[in-house]
């Protein structure tokens, strides 16, 4: 199915019927069928489509400016995923805005490859993958994580992921939270509130989300050795 064209979910029939239009022409088109959207960008990608954002969503325009595509679109000759790898460039921007100094990394001394993991305590998905961190940094896998309160703010696992933020060794602290031990509660300034917001740019609507370097994303848990082999298959 991977490699079959993907459903082309919504058909929109968009009054105009010039066979080269240009971004101007589609935006013009778009404005007046839409005029309630903000569209973040608009670009031709190829001799088929426009691209079209709205927000972070994405759709496709067809160059005679007769349909409008909401759906993932897939190259049939290489099965390769277009939109797909739109989605993995917006991510890599996000990612790249997060500073080394507001995760807590877990680092391979032979680092391959780096995950980004945003991961709540209070989460046993996210426990249950913590228990296996070790097999992930020996396979020369380094793991970020962005520690954040999937509940908001005013929860106790917000006060926790503060705590172990505030610690003299948030690793240890985090270990021992991740076992269900008791820690000192402490505050101090810290990025948890921020990173809430980060994970909803990203749309992370579930915990642990895990990013992968190349903007590739894994929703939900998955054993470390499945991790493993889906590194191994990017190499």
């Amino acid at each position: 199915m991977n490699k079959l064209l993907v459903a082309l979910t919504l058909l929109f029939t968009i009054s105009c019927t010039k066979s080269d239009a240009t971004i101007d022409d589609a935006r013009k088109s778009l404005e007046e069928q839409y005029p309630n959207i903000q569209i973040s960008s608009l670009a031709r990608i190829d001799q088929d489509f426009f691209e079209v954002k709205v927000g972070e969503e994405i759709y496709y325009l067809t160059l005679d400016l007769k349909h409008l595509i909401a759906g993932n679109i897939i190259e049939m000759s290489t099965g390769n995923n277009i939109t797909e790898n739109s989605y993995k460039k917006t991510r890599l921007d996000y990612l790249s805005q997060i500073s080394d100094d507001d995760v807590i990394m877990y680092a391979s001394a032979n680092s391959k490859h780096t995950l980004t993991i945003f991961s709540d305590t209070s989460c046993p998905y996210c426990q249950k993958l913590h228990n296996e961190i070790n097999n992930l940094v020996s396979n020369d896998i380094s793991v970020k994580y962005v520690l954040f309160s999937r509940n908001g703010n005013d929860s106790d696992a917000y006060n926790d992921m503060v705590s172990v933020w505030c610690s003299k060794d948030k690793k240890k602290s985090l270990d021992e939270l991740f076992d269900g031990s008791f820690i000192e509660s402490k505050t101090c300034d810290n990025p948890i509130d921020n990173n809430y917001t980060k994970a909803m740019n990203l749309k992370v609507n579930g915990t642990p989300m895990i990013f992968f370097g190349d903007g590739s994303v894994i929703p939900g848990y998955v054993s470390s050795d499945k991790i493993i082999e889906a590194l191994k298959s990017k190499n």
